[in-house]
């Protein structure tokens, strides 16, 4: 029965989505409420019980000396209900610039791990053709569109010697060439995006047409 019962939500939810297509209905503003509403409560749940509970107001409860450096994160979480009075309003500021602050770092630091050096490293390959010539060349694309994308981000003044002029005009042309591996990287990413909305269209038609009307075995 709860299966039975599941069935039938998501596929008239999946309706109320659908209809969509017809306009901004009354219909698919209240599958978008439904949905931030799971979405909020799911995420109020996890902070309260995985994140509040588990790992800051269990461990003092159990052994607030052992915990004590939990401490300060409590004060700063408390410190936020400052916040909800102008004449206090000052003090909750300070969470506020070290929530910004770490979430700034994990940002950059983010980018630098995650993207920035593997793509770095990436380019470390061997452009020798004894192994073999397709993968030469493969390698040397490689590293001449890494480098021109990084020089495609490259802003500065004119440079008035002749010799920084010409390392100034040979950079401007590899930029320009490292452009078009950016436009490709972009439409690639913009297909994969379209290729996964596409299978998530396909798996909903299936859920009705096979979970809920049972037409298609």
């Amino acid at each position: 029965m709860s299966e039975l019962i599941g069935i039938w939500v998501g596929a008239i939810l999946t309706l109320l989505v659908f209809s969509y297509l017809l306009g901004d209905t009354p219909l698919f503003r209240i599958a978008q409420a439904i949905f931030v509403g799971v979405a909020v409560g799911y995420a109020v749940n996890v902070a309260a019980y995985s994140v509040l509970w588990e790992k800051l107001i269990g461990p003092l409860a159990q052994d607030p000396e052992q915990f004590w450096p939990l401490f300060v994160p409590l004060a700063l979480g408390l410190m936020l209900f400052f916040k909800l009075r102008a004449a206090w309003s000052p003090l909750g500021n300070l969470p506020i610039a070290f929530l910004f602050g770490v979430g700034a770092a994990l940002a950059i630091g983010g980018a630098l791990s995650g993207a920035l050096v593997p793509q770095l490293a990436a380019t470390v390959v061997s452009l020798s053709p004894t192994r073999s010539v397709e993968s030469a060349i493969n390698n040397g694309l490689l590293v001449i569109g890494t480098i021109g994308a990084l020089l495609s981000f490259r802003f500065l003044a004119q440079p008035q010697k002749p010799l920084a002029r010409a390392a100034d005009t040979l950079a401007r042309g590899w930029s320009y060439f490292g452009r078009w591996f950016v436009l490709i990287a972009f439409g690639a990413i913009f297909a994969s995006v379209a290729v996964s909305r596409v299978s998530a269209l396909i798996d909903q038609m299936y859920f009705l047409l096979h979970d809920w009307l049972q037409v298609v075995r």
